[in-house]
């Protein structure tokens, strides 16, 4: 897959984005939050590279951009890489045989794994520590951060979209 030299600019591409996206979304002083929530910039990310590479190199970059994630959120060790990981190439997988690529079918994808990763999470903490009550969980942590994922979800998707087409464009003249 990444036998070209433009495909090395794209990888780059790739991990200067990932690098980005984790930096915003770790960092409390770039001001990206929503009461008290971060968005899920890495799944995004990940989900978004699902659209545009193989389903192997989703689950790949699902992998690290979930082990990215999990150094900044308080969930089981691993769960995290995990999802983004089968996100990405459950995702992959069923874009090559059903879905097409649309941005709408990018938004539902991205919102359904951050709706599975605040779950998930909640319930680890319920299971290992004394948690909110669901009511007031879903309230302050579940829907702002689905939300505010969804916010970003489109300036990300642009962002991945408009990479794709200035490879296919370079790769197409070749």
């Amino acid at each position: 897959m990444f036998s070209r030299p433009r495909s090395y600019w794209k990888l780059i591409l790739y991990v200067i984005s990932t690098l980005v996206c984790f930096v915003l979304q770790s960092v409390p002083a770039f001001g990206v939050r929503f009461l008290g929530c971060a968005p899920s910039l890495l799944l995004l990310l990940s989900v978004g590279v699902a659209f545009f590479e193989s389903p192997a190199f989703a689950a790949w970059f699902g992998l690290i951009a979930g082990l990215l994630s999990q150094l900044t959120t308080s969930t089981l060790v691993g769960s995290d890489a995990i999802l983004f990981m089968f996100a990405g190439y459950i995702l992959g997988v069923l874009l090559e045989t059903i879905f097409q690529r649309k941005f709408i079918v990018y938004l539902f994808a991205a919102l359904a794994v951050t709706f599975l990763q605040q779950v998930f999470a909640y319930l680890a903490h319920l299971l290992l520590f004394e948690r909110l009550p669901l009511g007031p969980a879903i309230l302050h942590q579940i829907l702002p951060t689905f939300f505010f994922t969804g916010l970003f979800a489109f300036p990300i998707y642009w962002i991945l979209w408009r990479f794709d087409l200035k490879f296919r464009a370079k790769e197409e003249l070749e």
